[in-house]
């Protein structure tokens, strides 16, 4: 018998026409009264996915609910759209992630989710929904996409309980760093604490400028990317 096996690269897409590799990624981390979640793609290298908010990976799902996806662009909207339909059935990130995971199992198999809520009796929580397992609750921070390994190392090493907002942001831009040796990537970062969901920033790329737009202020800066 002759078995043959391929190196795999999990959500890491190409491009047919450009022959562009696009890459694909999620990040939570929970801190002190709050909870991270970024994500993003690379978009064919034209941040094509912030053009149009509805394909943003990360969205706010109720007043207090994110959700951040990575996967197969059809499945990751797939995965977006089955959990906002139950939206009105949710009132948890535990209630959103068996959600997820229904839709992960039944029409978007590529997709891992990222879910953080704000409850006043627990605090912030969060699950990582991917492949048939039950949702995984994450005490500290998660992973998942093309970046994962690089970042999950990133996470280890610089994560501490307790963490402020800005420590947090900070530590989510190492992973972004991390993910941008391997391709191009632009990302969403949103926070959920006991003032509600809300995006925090974007970190954009592009090929000569990262262009950084801060919701708090709507004022595009752009530095030179080195």
């Amino acid at each position: 018998y002759v078995i043959r096996t391929e190196k795999y690269r999990p959500n890491v897409l190409h491009n047919s026409n450009t022959r562009e590799t696009i890459m694909d990624s999620v990040f939570g981390v929970v801190g002190g009264g709050f909870a991270v979640v970024a994500a993003g793609t690379s978009a064919a290298g034209r941040s094509v996915v912030f053009i149009n908010p509805d394909n943003d990976r990360v969205t706010s799902l109720g007043s207090k609910l994110l959700l951040g996806v990575s996967g197969v662009p059809g499945d990751c909207l797939r995965l977006r759209d089955e959990v906002r339909a139950s939206t009105s059935k949710i009132h948890s990130a535990a209630a959103a992630a068996d959600v997820a995971r229904g839709a992960v199992i039944g029409c978007a198999q590529s997709a891992n989710a990222v879910i953080a809520g704000y409850d006043k009796a627990e605090g912030p929580t969060m699950y990582a929904v991917g492949g048939t397992a039950p949702p995984e609750r994450v005490e500290q921070y998660r992973t998942a996409g093309c970046g994962a390994g690089l970042c999950t190392a990133v996470m280890e090493n610089h994560y501490r309980p307790g963490m402020t907002v800005k420590e947090a942001v900070a530590l989510v831009d190492r992973c972004i760093k991390e993910v941008r040796r391997l391709g191009l990537a632009s990302f969403v970062i949103m926070v959920v604490d006991k003032d509600g969901a809300r995006e925090y920033t974007r970190r954009i790329l592009r090929p000569k400028a990262v262009i950084e737009i801060k919701s708090s202020q709507g004022t595009p800066i752009v530095s030179t990317n080195n």
